[in-house]
C-alpha cells in the first residue's frame, strides 16, 4: 500500500523536523514537501496534490488563515489540519468553516502528535496496521477504577471521542473494578482508535473460567458478574481472550467522528 503523503507547511524549520521525524517514525507516511509561508504553501499544493495539508496559521507573507481556502481550492481532495500554537476553542471553528479537517494544538509530543493527526485527518483506515494506541498500568487497588476513569477521559477528549466519555468510563470502571476486586490483579488499560471504533482493553494477570471465554449474554454469578452485564448491553462487541498469564477482556464502540469526516 502506498505511503500517505504529507505537505508541512510552517514558517519554523525545527517543527517541521519534529513532524516529518515523528510520522515517518510511526510508518505509513511519506514528507512529500516542505513550505515556510502560505503562499508557497498554495504552489506545493496544487503541484504536489498530498493526501494531507499539515498548516500552520502563524507565517509571514501569507498566514494560514489566509491560505487555507486557496489550498482547498488547489487541492480539493487533501486534507486540511491545522497544526498551530493559538488555542483550539479560539480558531477551531473558523478554520473548520474554511475547508480544514482538524486542529492541533503546537507543544504535544511526538507520540501524541502523531496520533491526533491520525485521528483528526481520518486516515487510520489507509495506513495498514496502524493504530492510535495509549495504555496506562493501574497497581491492585480500588483507587484503580478512578485512575482508569480520569485515563480515558484524557485519551477521549484528546482523540475528540468525548462524546463516548460517560459510557466508556463506566464500563471501564466496572471491568478494573472487577480485576482488582475478584482477581486482586494489576490492570492494563489500553485505549485504541480503529477506522471506526474505539477499542478498550481491560487486561489482569489471572487466566479467564472457560465459561467467560464465549461472547454470550454473561450471568450475574459469572466470572465478570454485572461488569460484563452492561458491556453486554451498552458494546458493540466484545470478548475475552485468554494471553500469557492473564486475559484480556476487550470492549468496542462506534466512533461518534465517523460521520463528520470530509471526503
Amino acid at each position: 500500500m502506498a505511503p500517505i503523503s504529507l505537505l508541512l507547511v510552517d514558517d519554523n524549520p525545527d517543527l517541521r523536523f519534529l513532524v516529518r521525524t515523528a510520522v515517518e517514525a510511526r510508518g505509513g507516511f511519506e514528507v512529500a514537501g516542505e513550505a515556510d509561508d502560505g503562499r508557497r504553501g498554495v504552489e506545493l499544493a496544487r503541484a504536489l496534490q498530498p493526501d494531507i495539508v499539515v498548516l500552520d496559521l502563524d507565517m509571514p507573507s501569507m498566514g494560514g488563515l489566509e491560505a487555507l481556502p486557496l489550498i482547498r481550492d488547489a487541492a480539493p481532495r487533501s486534507k486540511v489540519v491545522v497544526l498551530s500554537s493559538f488555542r483550539r476553542e479560539d480558531y477551531e471553528g473558523q478554520v473548520r468553516d474554511s475547508g480544514a479537517t482538524g486542529f492541533i494544538e503546537k507543544g504535544v509530543t511526538a507520540r501524541r502528535l502523531v496520533d491526533e493527526l491520525l485521528a483528526v485527518a481520518g486516515v487510520l483506515e489507509l495506513v495498514e496496521g496502524v493504530v492510535a494506541e495509549v495504555a496506562a498500568g493501574l497497581g491492585a487497588d480500588t483507587a484503580s477504577a478512578g485512575q482508569a476513569r480520569r485515563f480515558v477521559d484524557e485519551v477521549l477528549n484528546r482523540w475528540h471521542c468525548d462524546a463516548l466519555l460517560d459510557d466508556v468510563q463506566l464500563l471501564v470502571s466496572e471491568l478494573v473494578t472487577n480485576a482488582v476486586v475478584h482477581a486482586r490483579s494489576d490492570v492494563q488499560v489500553a485505549v485504541r482508535l480503529l477506522g471506526d471504533a474505539l477499542r478498550i482493553e481491560v487486561v489482569d494477570q489471572v487466566p479467564p473460567a472457560p465459561a467467560s471465554l464465549e461472547a454470550s449474554a454473561p450471568t450475574e454469578d459469572a466470572e465478570s458478574g454485572r461488569g460484563l452485564l452492561l458491556v453486554e448491553t451498552m458494546a458493540s462487541a466484545w470478548g475475552v481472550e485468554p494471553i500469557d498469564g492473564g486475559k484480556s477482556v476487550w470492549f468496542e464502540v462506534a466512533r461518534p467522528d465517523r460521520a463528520d469526516r470530509i471526503a
